[in-house]
């Protein structure tokens, strides 16, 4: 019951706010990137997007505590955030704690109408899991885009964890940050999946984000090169361990 009233909330209040700012934020930044003002672009495309996730935030009760901001390298570098996945509500949290980037997706994503323009006009990549070759090209895609200085994101579990457990993190999404030699920040989300998925009361939900120090993967060896998979799940995990539960607010 409770989370069907959560849902409707979400498609009466936050559904038609949704709409309008991705309208304006696809409009003003495509008009910009065709002037060829790519960083107006991408600023303004935020600018709207953050009023979003606010509103988002306030309606669905939630409280965001970030730690490790300082460690968001600057913009125009190569860079490749690695998260773990909980929830639809991963993506919002990413982009409210000030990691912007493209993100790789499920292709069912880009069927969605607006949410298709909205997702190609922050860059992200749409990702098949049903076919390798059709994965790997996903990923020279976001590659292609590290390389051009705009960062991406991915969730290397390859699906959202239902159990509140992290899943092992696939080797092969590492790619699309070690190709370009791009640096790697490590990020921890918890509490992401009971703000919608499994909502199970009224309360105010602090969901945690932790940001970690970025690795510079082109100043690593072979053997850590090959160990990068592990080395960040096993930060991830661990930081994860280290955050606080659905209701606690340290």
């Amino acid at each position: 019951m409770k989370k069907r009233i959560r849902l409707t909330i979400s498609i009466i209040i936050i559904a038609p706010v949704f709409l309008v700012l991705s309208v304006l934020a696809m409009l003003f930044g495509n008009i910009l990137r065709l002037m060829h003002l790519e960083r107006a672009s991408e600023k303004t495309v935020h600018f709207f997007l953050d009023i979003l996730i606010i509103w988002i935030f306030f309606w669905l009760g939630m409280r965001l505590h970030v730690e490790g901001r300082e460690n968001i390298p600057a913009w125009g570098k190569k860079v490749c955030y690695i998260a773990n996945h909980q929830s639809m509500m991963d993506i919002p949290v990413i982009y409210g704690a000030g990691m912007w980037c493209g993100l790789v997706a499920k292709k069912e994503l880009f069927r969605i109408p607006v949410l298709h323009g909205l997702l190609s006009v922050l860059k992200c990549v749409a990702i098949d899991r049903s076919s390798l070759r059709a994965s790997l090209q996903s990923i020279l895609q976001g590659v292609k885009h590290i390389e051009s200085g705009y960062p991406m994101g991915i969730f290397p579990e390859g699906t959202r964890s239902k159990t509140g457990e992290i899943a092992e993190m696939k080797a092969g999404a590492f790619k699309m940050a070690t190709k370009p030699q791009a640096l790697v920040v490590p990020v921890a989300m918890k509490n992401t999946r009971y703000t919608l998925e499994a909502v199970n009361s009224f309360r105010i939900v602090h969901v945690y984000v932790k940001i970690m120090k970025p690795i510079d993967t082109s100043m690593l060896s072979d053997d850590e090169m090959k160990a990068l998979h592990t080395t960040v799940e096993t930060e991830i995990r661990e930081a994860y361990d280290s955050l606080p539960g659905p209701y606690d607010k340290r």
